[in-house]
């Protein structure tokens, strides 16, 4: 019965717990504390022809989003664990602490309240997110992990990437590992990109949060709940 199954609440981070990105909390921390800056400025310029060809739409989108997210574990090389634990509770605190978005944050707290379980799900770093799910009660979180080797990151993700259609798939391996079963029919998802359709398709009830063009029209075709200003159409 489903009643000894879990009920779940997945929330992705980027752009819907958060109006924040990963990317610039972390500049921020290695700009003030003089640390890595050479590979900061090397993974900023190297990835921008890409987002500015994304944005042309001339280059994946998908594609361009990957990179960002496999290549920002670059800033962390030769970091300690305790070192980067650190860097992330700094980015945490002076950066994201006032780019949350409260209403998101609410709903977070009213599905624990009844009892559902809390799951972070994004293509963020694990280790970051982590320290985010310390801090709002999470009971579970997902993310993009980093390799390490003598107690050191090595600068390289462990694959796959946490995003688009691998999320379902370490969602439901995380779990599996656990041996816990799931009522995902009853289950929530909270997401803003189109990228997240796979994790939307897994439960019964996807809601669409701050959406972006593609996943708002799709909410809407869908008739699942929307929270948050809708984008703008371009002309």
């Amino acid at each position: 019965m489903s009643s000894n199954k879990l009920i779940l609440a997945i929330f992705d981070f980027d752009g819907t717990l958060t109006t924040g990105h990963l990317w610039v909390g972390i500049a921020r921390h290695h700009k003030a504390h003089k640390v890595k800056r050479i590979a900061l400025y090397t993974y900023l310029f190297s990835h921008l022809p890409f987002w500015l060809a994304a944005k042309m739409k001339i280059y994946s989108e998908e594609k361009n989003r990957a990179r960002w997210g496999e290549d920002i574990a670059g800033l962390f090389r030769d970091f300690s664990i305790s070192q980067a634990r650190q860097a992330f509770e700094w980015v945490m605190d002076n950066y994201f602490s006032g780019l949350m978005r409260e209403d998101v944050i609410k709903l977070l707290h009213e599905h624990r309240k009844k009892g559902h379980k809390i799951v972070l799900l994004s293509g963020m770093l694990n280790d970051f997110l982590e320290v985010v799910g310390s801090k709002l009660g999470a009971d579970f979180t997902i993310g993009t992990k980093m390799e390490t080797k003598n107690n050191k990151y090595t600068g390289k993700i462990i694959q796959p990437l946490c995003f688009g259609e691998n999320k379902a798939k370490l969602l439901l391996k995380h779990f599996g590992e656990k041996d816990i079963q799931l009522d995902l029919k009853n289950s929530y998802a909270y997401a803003d990109s189109i990228f997240d359709l796979p994790v939307f398709e897994m439960v019964g009830n996807p809601i669409a949060c701050y959406p972006d063009e593609k996943l708002s029209q799709l909410a809407m075709d869908k008739n699942w709940k929307i929270i948050g200003n809708l984008p703008a159409k371009n002309s």
